[in-house]
């Protein structure tokens, strides 16, 4: 099909075949997939049309063959756009500072600002860093009129009261700013995202009444439940050094004619080495030294056990203090079930905003660990599905908790047991498979993400347009949101149909709804109804 624009895909798994559908809907181009491919697959990339492409998408899970197959591709045809899926931000923004037009993007990294705006925000389905990842929270929420306040007023009113940008009532995009807000309709807004306070009757910082337990009584029972639950090995040692103890008492009481009390002195003495200097042991015969001797022996011995095992306990003590399991107590935190890329990354988004964060991870990395001898998180190395880890994590009090471990069934788990123990507290969960995700939806009530869903409309827009960020579906329709850095005369975006939201401009955040208040130099970002761009037959679901 020679003029139409070429894109490649290299990838074969659920992240790919995301793309290549989103690809698919929309016309315009020509896409076709290569997989599997070596690092060094010419021969592959010249027979599937590599020198006229636009663009290469290379979106395999491993980082450094992804880096190679786009830096041939490269090779072979210099004009050719790259798209890289790389896990690790920080290496994929200096690709793009020295390949010119490329694009690297990190799924976990991008993904986690959705997880991140509905933990502080529950009616967020949408989230994004804007200019750049190191910019402010912003979101896509989803609200009813009056749960917000703002019904009977304006457009202009509740933007200005809200601090957001109104882009659609119910159906109606993009309405007027003298447009009147009815009580019944859905508001889909856009704007940083801040912290919305629990919307059942109790606060975060309030936490509810609970029954005070009973006080308990020292018993028999009692006592020998817990001497059961001591580690064997300290039992023994109590056990023999008591019995050892108790020999020695009885030596220097009977055979030395001491009282019980001056025996006990002298024990102790002997034992831990003290002396003071006492010599009339050795005046009374070989059986009353060597018994000394024992005492002594045996002092040094049992001293040495017991420093050590203290020391043990110590050690152990300062380790659960930072990241083993112990209870938690905190008000109004997030916790946050698994710590890997997307967990890790999700929790650097919540303490940048001022949120506790508690961890649950039960093979933490170096990072993760740091953190929390830092005290920046609270860390419990645990399965968040075992080990009763909820139970010391203050579930009841917190203000979310995200389930986001690379096992569906295992977050839906978690995502159970968090229920169970508090129905107020929003829960977010990841999943993968979208079967699982629209049952987990529809019978538990619980909010999914996707990371490959998420992620996969913009690295299809990428292989296009450079300023792509994402899509976001709502009043019937996927729109794509876009950045673009405006010259000294500020230009609209050549869509016939978008809308503006913002721009960042002398380092500071400005809400717009006219292109007009654009100036020179601003860094622009608008949003496009997909609509007019999809295939007749499609119906624009994905």
């Amino acid at each position: 099909m020679a003029g139409i624009p070429l894109i490649l895909v290299v990838g074969g798994d659920t992240l790919t075949q995301r793309v290549c559908s989103e690809l698919s809907s929309t016309v315009g181009h020509e896409v076709r997939v290569l997989w599997p491919l070596s690092a060094e697959a010419d021969d592959e990339l010249l027979a599937a049309g590599v020198t006229r492409a636009v663009s290469i998408l290379t979106l395999s899970g491993d980082d450094a063959l992804n880096l190679a197959i786009a830096l041939r591709a490269r090779m072979l045809n210099p004009e050719i756009r790259v798209v890289l899926r790389q896990f690790n931000p920080w290496f994929g923004e200096k690709i793009e500072r020295n390949l010119a037009n490329c694009t690297a993007l990190s799924p976990a990294a991008h993904s986690a600002a959705t997880y991140a705006g509905a933990a502080l925000d529950p009616t967020c389905f949408f989230g994004l860093r804007f200019p750049s990842e190191d910019g402010p929270l912003l979101g896509f929420t989803l609200v009813e009129a009056t749960d917000v306040g703002i019904a009977g007023v304006t457009v202009r009113e509740a933007e200005d009261q809200l601090r957001v940008r109104i882009l659609a009532l119910g159906t109606r995009l993009d309405p007027p700013s003298g447009a009147s807000i009815n009580a019944d309709d859905h508001v889909v807004t856009f704007g940083p995202i801040h912290e919305r306070k629990p919307a059942h009757g109790r606060s975060a910082a309030a936490p509810a009444k609970t029954t005070k337990s009973p006080r308990r009584r020292l018993s028999l029972k009692g006592i020998v439940a817990s001497w059961n639950r001591l580690n064997p090995v300290l039992r023994l040692f109590v056990v023999c050094a008591t019995l050892f103890f108790s020999l020695s008492l009885s030596f220097f009481h009977f055979i030395l004619q001491k009282s019980w009390i001056a025996a006990g002195f002298y024990v102790a003495e002997t034992m831990t080495n003290v002396g003071f200097g006492d010599t009339n042991v050795i005046t009374r015969g070989a059986l009353i030294t060597g018994g000394a001797i024992v005492a002594m022996l045996g002092g040094i011995v049992f001293t040495s056990i017991f420093i050590g095992y203290v020391s043990s306990a110590m050690t152990r003590a300062q380790w659960i203090s930072m990241q083993g399991l112990r209870r938690v107590r905190a008000r109004a935190h997030v916790v946050i079930c698994g710590g890997g890329k997307i967990g890790t990354a999700v929790m650097n988004l919540l303490t940048a905003a001022g949120k506790r964060v508690i961890v649950i991870e039960p093979n933490p990395d170096a990072n993760l660990v740091r953190r929390a001898r830092e005290r920046d998180v609270d860390l419990l190395t645990g399965d968040a599905n075992r080990d009763n880890a909820l139970d010391l994590c203050e579930i009841e009090h917190a203000t979310a908790v995200l389930a986001l471990t690379d096992n569906d069934a295992v977050n839906l788990e978690i995502a159970l047991g968090a229920r169970a123990r508090s129905a107020e507290v929003p829960i977010i969960v990841r999943v993968e498979n979208d079967a699982f995700a629209q049952a987990t939806t529809a019978i538990f009530k619980i909010v999914t993400f996707s990371p490959a869903a998420l992620t996969a409309p913009a690295l299809a827009g990428l292989s296009r347009f450079p300023g792509t960020r994402g899509r976001v579906r709502y009043a019937g329709d996927d729109h794509t949101i876009g950045q673009r850095r405006q010259n000294i005369v500020p230009q609209r975006p050549p869509a016939d149909v978008c809308t503006p939201l913002c721009v960042w401009r002398d380092r500071e955040l400005v809400m717009i709804r006219d292109f007009n208040e654009m100036k020179g130099y601003d860094e622009l970002l608008f949003i496009v109804p997909l609509g007019q761009f999809r295939r007749p037959s499609s119906t624009g679901e994905t």
